[in-house]
Protein backbone atom coordinates (compact mmCIF):
# COMPACT_ATOMS: atom_id res chain seq x y z
CA UNK A 1 0.00 0.00 0.00
CA UNK A 2 1.51 3.38 -0.97
CA UNK A 3 2.11 6.04 1.64
CA UNK A 4 -0.89 8.40 1.42
CA UNK A 5 1.03 11.08 3.31
CA UNK A 6 3.42 11.42 0.37
CA UNK A 7 0.53 11.80 -2.07
CA UNK A 8 -1.11 14.43 0.12
CA UNK A 9 2.15 16.38 0.30
CA UNK A 10 2.62 16.14 -3.47
CA UNK A 11 -0.97 17.25 -4.11
CA UNK A 12 -0.56 20.11 -1.64
CA UNK A 13 2.72 21.21 -3.20
CA UNK A 14 1.39 21.03 -6.77
CA UNK A 15 -1.81 22.91 -6.03
CA UNK A 16 0.01 25.47 -3.87
CA UNK A 17 2.44 26.13 -6.70
CA UNK A 18 -0.44 26.44 -9.20
CA UNK A 19 -2.38 28.89 -7.05
CA UNK A 20 0.81 30.85 -6.38
CA UNK A 21 1.45 31.15 -10.12
CA UNK A 22 -2.17 32.14 -10.75
CA UNK A 23 -2.10 34.90 -8.15
CA UNK A 24 1.27 36.12 -9.42
CA UNK A 25 -0.10 36.17 -12.97
CA UNK A 26 -3.16 38.16 -11.90
CA UNK A 27 -0.99 40.60 -9.94
CA UNK A 28 1.41 41.07 -12.86
CA UNK A 29 -1.31 42.29 -15.21
CA UNK A 30 -0.58 45.91 -15.95
CA UNK A 31 -3.05 46.49 -18.76
CA UNK A 32 -5.62 44.34 -20.51
CA UNK A 33 -7.00 46.55 -23.22
CA UNK A 34 -6.04 47.39 -26.02
CA UNK A 35 -2.95 45.24 -25.51
CA UNK A 36 -2.06 42.76 -22.81
CA UNK A 37 0.86 44.04 -20.73
CA UNK A 38 2.60 42.53 -17.73
CA UNK A 39 4.71 44.10 -15.01
CA UNK A 40 6.76 41.62 -13.00
CA UNK A 41 8.04 43.11 -9.77
CA UNK A 42 7.93 42.83 -6.00
CA UNK A 43 4.12 42.70 -5.94
CA UNK A 44 4.22 39.67 -8.25
CA UNK A 45 6.61 37.86 -5.93
CA UNK A 46 4.59 38.77 -2.82
CA UNK A 47 1.37 37.53 -4.45
CA UNK A 48 3.05 34.26 -5.41
CA UNK A 49 4.27 33.71 -1.85
CA UNK A 50 0.90 34.62 -0.32
CA UNK A 51 -1.03 32.39 -2.76
CA UNK A 52 1.38 29.51 -2.19
CA UNK A 53 1.29 29.88 1.61
CA UNK A 54 -2.51 30.22 1.76
CA UNK A 55 -3.01 27.09 -0.34
CA UNK A 56 -0.43 25.15 1.68
CA UNK A 57 -2.27 26.22 4.85
CA UNK A 58 -5.67 25.16 3.53
CA UNK A 59 -4.28 21.76 2.56
CA UNK A 60 -2.97 21.41 6.10
CA UNK A 61 -6.42 22.17 7.44
CA UNK A 62 -8.15 19.78 5.04
CA UNK A 63 -5.85 16.80 5.61
CA UNK A 64 -5.24 17.22 9.36
CA UNK A 65 -7.41 14.66 11.12
CA UNK A 66 -6.72 16.07 14.61
CA UNK A 67 -8.57 19.32 13.88
CA UNK A 68 -11.99 17.67 14.01
CA UNK A 69 -11.57 17.10 17.74
CA UNK A 70 -10.94 20.80 18.41
CA UNK A 71 -13.67 22.29 16.21
CA UNK A 72 -15.83 20.12 13.93
CA UNK A 73 -16.63 23.09 11.65
CA UNK A 74 -13.04 24.28 11.29
CA UNK A 75 -12.56 22.76 7.83
CA UNK A 76 -15.77 24.28 6.57
CA UNK A 77 -14.86 27.72 7.95
CA UNK A 78 -11.35 27.49 6.51
CA UNK A 79 -12.64 26.52 3.05
CA UNK A 80 -15.16 29.36 3.03
CA UNK A 81 -12.49 31.83 4.18
CA UNK A 82 -9.97 30.55 1.62
CA UNK A 83 -12.41 30.57 -1.29
CA UNK A 84 -13.76 34.00 -0.49
CA UNK A 85 -10.30 35.49 0.02
CA UNK A 86 -8.98 34.09 -3.24
CA UNK A 87 -12.00 35.30 -5.20
CA UNK A 88 -11.69 38.80 -3.73
CA UNK A 89 -7.95 38.86 -4.46
CA UNK A 90 -8.42 37.86 -8.10
CA UNK A 91 -11.26 40.34 -8.58
CA UNK A 92 -9.18 43.15 -7.04
CA UNK A 93 -6.19 42.38 -9.27
CA UNK A 94 -8.40 42.30 -12.36
CA UNK A 95 -10.10 45.54 -11.32
CA UNK A 96 -6.73 47.18 -10.83
CA UNK A 97 -5.70 46.08 -14.33
CA UNK A 98 -8.86 47.65 -15.80
CA UNK A 99 -8.07 51.18 -14.62
CA UNK A 100 -7.30 52.56 -18.10
CA UNK A 101 -10.09 50.96 -20.09
CA UNK A 102 -12.44 53.05 -22.23
CA UNK A 103 -16.09 53.38 -21.12
CA UNK A 104 -17.30 51.61 -24.27
CA UNK A 105 -15.27 48.50 -23.53
CA UNK A 106 -15.92 48.60 -19.80
CA UNK A 107 -19.42 47.17 -20.20
CA UNK A 108 -18.12 44.24 -22.28
CA UNK A 109 -15.32 43.56 -19.83
CA UNK A 110 -17.76 43.83 -16.91
CA UNK A 111 -19.99 41.19 -18.48
CA UNK A 112 -16.97 38.93 -19.03
CA UNK A 113 -15.81 39.39 -15.46
CA UNK A 114 -19.31 38.68 -14.13
CA UNK A 115 -19.42 35.46 -16.14
CA UNK A 116 -15.97 34.47 -14.85
CA UNK A 117 -17.02 35.14 -11.24
CA UNK A 118 -20.17 33.09 -11.80
CA UNK A 119 -18.18 30.09 -13.03
CA UNK A 120 -15.60 30.51 -10.26
CA UNK A 121 -18.47 30.37 -7.78
CA UNK A 122 -19.77 27.20 -9.38
CA UNK A 123 -16.30 25.63 -9.21
CA UNK A 124 -15.99 26.61 -5.54
CA UNK A 125 -19.42 25.12 -4.82
CA UNK A 126 -18.52 21.80 -6.44
CA UNK A 127 -15.13 21.76 -4.71
CA UNK A 128 -16.89 22.30 -1.39
CA UNK A 129 -19.36 19.49 -2.15
CA UNK A 130 -16.58 17.07 -3.17
CA UNK A 131 -14.67 17.77 0.04
CA UNK A 132 -17.84 17.14 2.06
CA UNK A 133 -18.48 13.91 0.16
CA UNK A 134 -14.92 12.70 0.74
CA UNK A 135 -15.20 13.47 4.45
CA UNK A 136 -18.47 11.53 4.76
CA UNK A 137 -16.98 8.65 2.77
CA UNK A 138 -13.94 8.59 5.05
CA UNK A 139 -16.23 8.48 8.10
CA UNK A 140 -18.24 5.61 6.57
CA UNK A 141 -15.04 3.69 5.77
CA UNK A 142 -13.72 4.17 9.30
CA UNK A 143 -17.01 2.83 10.74
CA UNK A 144 -16.72 -0.30 8.62
CA UNK A 145 -13.31 -1.20 10.11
Amino acid sequence: MPDTGSFEKLAGLASSFSVGLSTAFAASLKQINPTLEFNFGLLTLVCFVVGFAATWWIHGVIFNENLDEQDPNRRKKALIFFGTTMMVAVICCMGFALKGISPEKLKEVGIGVAIAVFFMSIAFFFFFKVVGFLQRDEENNSLDE
